[in-house]
């Protein structure tokens, strides 16, 4: 018997399915790529997470968790695109297309 997570009640159910997730792993469709044009900010919930799909202006599209590492402001509500960056709304913190964090409006930059 294999331990997986059930993503229904949250919790780790034992699986007589040889070691596979619950669901297979690979490539989901969140949108179409016409969906989501430059400069496009599009929230959802998917997989039983809140995500922001947005999509730079050099054209790669991105997914990230919806709320801010900083103070937990949700980005599909207000976050803006900025370049190739995702703009939360609350402090203006930009996070690029891998969510790391790579420029703020205070002088002392970004944080670690």
């Amino acid at each position: 018997m294999s331990r997986h997570l059930d993503v229904a009640s949250g919790g780790a159910v034992s699986s007589p399915r040889l070691g596979l997730p619950p669901f297979p792993t690979g490539w989901y469709v969140l949108c179409f790529s016409a969906e989501l044009p430059k400069g496009t900010v599009r929230r959802g919930t998917y997989f039983g997470r809140e995500l922001v799909l947005f999509r730079g202006q050099g054209g790669r599209a991105a997914v990230v968790d919806a709320h801010c590492p900083h103070m937990g402001a949700h980005m599909g509500h207000g976050g803006t695109v900025v370049g190739d960056t995702l703009r939360c709304p609350f402090h203006g913190f930009c996070f690029d297309a891998d969510g790391t964090c790579v420029s703020t409006p205070y002088p002392s930059g970004r944080p670690p």
